[in-house]
């Protein structure tokens, strides 16, 4: 280390510059009067306007891709989009969409629902086909909530002709080995 501060330099110390440089290049470039400016966010990559570009990953987002299939599909790196999917106002915005979309899907199934039933209420009333109208009735209770009854015809058997059956079966098994071992002798 001494040997460095022994090497010649062109350069004056720090301590040996001539009073009034400083003053002469605070009157060229002034101090600025904000240290921060509202305007310049305070990380490059911070969302400040939502732009077509973002609102085109907010819809691959909702589609479900991830962040590196919508960084392949932009040709973007994989950490801008997390980056720009990070960011507040981004986020915002995601949300807002968000709730606009599950508002109007809710909103159209509604009426679509509502004209099915009417559909179903005409086919009920007016169909010629009797299976029609029962398919139709069917379907607007079971939009009611009503459950479906269904008939079955359920045999009951007594424990005698259960036991009858089984010696058959026995017998019939008995006889077949029996005739297995008669063809292989």
């Amino acid at each position: 280390m001494d040997n460095l501060n022994n090497l010649p330099s062109d350069f004056a110390p720090i301590g040996d510059t001539p009073t009034g440089h400083l003053e002469e290049l605070l009157g060229v470039m002034p101090p600025p009067t904000a240290l921060v400016d509202s305007k310049v966010p305070a990380k490059r990559w911070e969302v400040t306007k939502v732009m077509p570009r973002h609102r085109e990953i907010m819809r691959r987002v909702l589609e479900g891709a991830t962040y590196v299939q919508i960084a392949a599909a932009m040709g973007l790196h994989v950490q801008s989009i997390m980056l720009i999917c990070t960011s507040p106002l981004f986020r915002g915005e995601l949300e807002k969409l968000e709730e606009s979309a599950n508002f109007s899907v809710v909103k159209r199934a509604e009426e679509l629902s509502n004209e099915a039933l009417d559909t179903l209420k005409t086919l009920m009333r007016n169909a010629r086909s009797e299976a029609i109208r029962k398919t139709s009735a069917d379907s607007i209770l079971d939009r009611a909530g009503y459950v479906k009854i269904e008939k079955r015809i359920v045999g009951i058997i007594g424990g005698e002709e259960v036991i009858r059956e089984l010696g058959r079966r026995r017998r019939s098994a008995v006889a077949a080995e029996e005739e297995a071992q008669v063809v292989h002798e």
